[in-house]
């Protein structure tokens, strides 16, 4: 019985190629793209849509969907610790990931992370921002370099759309944490009222 996942997926190099990775090993792959607007653009939603067509050429089972983010992020840019908004961003999108698992059956969360490749994902808050969630959560390219999933996006046909221009997102800070303890990100948590966001994202299927 195949094995169904959530990838959490934006329009960047990475998180195509760990989708691309899951599916060539067998697994059930549902893409969720959470909208930042107005943190970033259209564009932003028309790259995510060519890398889905794209990924779907290859693995024609894959499903897309996107999910309501731009008010999280809202409260995350007007009330959090700036040096945190990097991990409550991503605390939420694995928030969001775990309900729309139990909206579809899926068993895992999947994500483009790299150990070190940006602040966010040093080890320690890596494992600060997944006490969030229940579902175990998947990295195939934990142990990889830039370069090496470089060249899978551009075996795979993802790489151009992925490097196209867009607005990256406005919240990320000068300063992010490198560091940090999970109870530092429940605190944050609970300061700015975030408790119970993730429940009420609307999800929407999108097809290309």
């Amino acid at each position: 019985m195949s094995y169904k996942v959530i990838v959490l997926i934006s329009g960047g190099i990475d998180s195509p190629v760990a989708a691309h990775l899951m599916a060539q090993a067998g697994a059930d792959v549902t893409l969720l793209h959470l909208d930042n607007r107005p943190f970033t653009d259209e564009k932003t939603i028309k790259t995510v849509k060519e890398l889905v067509h794209k990924l779907k050429n290859i693995h024609p089972s894959i499903e897309c969907y996107t999910g309501s983010f731009g008010d999280i992020q809202k409260t995350i840019g007007k009330k959090g610790d700036k040096h945190f908004r990097c991990l409550l961003c991503r605390r939420m999108m694995y928030r969001a990931g775990e309900e729309l698992a139990k909206k579809i059956n899926a068993e895992a969360l999947v994500t483009g992370e790299s150990l070190g490749q940006v602040a966010s994902q040093t080890l320690s808050n890596l494992v600060s921002v997944e006490k969030a969630i229940d579902l175990p959560i998947y990295r195939p390219l934990i142990g990889l370099d830039k370069t090496e999933v470089i060249a899978i996006a551009r075996e795979i046909g993802t790489y151009e759309i992925s490097i196209q221009p867009t607005i990256c997102c406005m919240l990320t800070p000068e300063e992010p944490r490198v560091g940090s303890e999970p109870s530092e990100i429940e605190e944050e948590v609970s300061k700015i009222d975030l408790v119970g966001r993730a429940e009420k994202i609307v999800f929407e299927k999108i097809t290309t």
